[in-house]
């Protein structure tokens, strides 16, 4: 497991990780563009590849990018719908431009059309643009806290979109914060080992391709999406340190997505997850 940060635009790609490379981070998330907007800045090549190039030369791997919030591939409206699609293609290539492998989606809001109805145009939204993707670029639905209409705050709805691929065609982020107010229990050793076992029948383990490590502000089943600084929320430490202590794989990125990013937390943050390896 590598454990990481996700980074803030403002300061700059190269100082931000800079930074975090001081606090011993291994992995890096970030935006690569306005995450509540519609349109990125035209790709400066050369400053791209320049990114690419530090994080291996300080050996932070791999890159991972979180996919703007608008984005909304179950939407009913054909002009979000068609925003949404355009978005996510823009960024999938701009994954490939800083050779990061990933891509995280949020899997969307349904609207009123249904659970059913939303799922499926996810699923076949997906199908019609993943073959202009980028080969080397995967993308990776993220677990959802369940608010509104949202859809991908259970593993039975994960499950659903990524049956229409092939095994291994896109991969799952999951997120602890979102599925701990989805009603997972993810603040006892217990409860993760259920967890896990679920996520294995329903979708398999081997899909699992990055977390996102998060307390929270609320409480279990609140489905409400409230990030909280490790060990200082209603899901604490017993749980995520046996999450931690799985047997993953040695590559696979654990990101830290702590309120106050940019700031002295992210050391603290690290350092608590760190010692939760000890």
């Amino acid at each position: 497991m590598r454990l990481g940060i996700h980074i803030p635009l403002k300061g700059g790609f190269a100082a931000n990780l800079m930074r975090v490379k001081e606090y011993g981070c291994e992995t890096v998330q970030f935006f690569p563009g306005n995450p509540t907007g519609w349109k990125m800045a035209a790709p400066k090549l050369e400053e791209i590849a320049g990114r690419a190039a530090l994080a291996r030369e300080q050996s932070i791997y791999p890159l991972i990018i979180h996919s703007a919030y608008l984005i909304n591939l179950a939407t009913r409206s054909a002009d979000f719908h068609e925003k949404s699609v355009r978005l996510l293609d823009e960024t999938m290539v701009r994954a490939s431009l800083h050779e990061a492998p990933f891509v995280v989606l949020h899997t969307g809001n349904h609207g009123g059309a249904g659970v059913e109805q939303g799922l499926e145009q996810v699923a076949e939204t997906i199908a019609g643009s993943l073959p202009g993707w980028p080969g080397e670029v995967k993308l990776l639905l993220e677990n959802t806290a369940g608010s509104g209409t949202a859809l991908g705050s259970t593993f039975e709805e994960l499950a659903r979109v990524l049956r229409n691929f092939p095994p291994g065609e896109l991969g799952v982020c999951l997120d602890t914060a979102h599925g701990w107010a989805a009603g997972y229990d993810f603040g006892s050793a217990d409860g993760v080992k259920e967890l896990l076992e679920q996520f294995e029948r329903l979708i398999g383990l081997e899909h699992l391709t990055a977390l996102h490590l998060n307390d929270a502000k609320v409480a279990r089943g609140s489905r409400v999406d409230r990030h909280e600084h490790i060990g200082q929320g209603q899901i604490g430490l017993e749980g995520l340190q046996e999450l931690l202590r799985q047997p993953w794989p040695e590559k696979m990125p654990a990101v830290l997505e702590t309120p106050e990013i940019g700031s002295e937390w992210d050391r603290l943050n690290l350092e608590k997850i760190r010692s939760m390896l000890d």
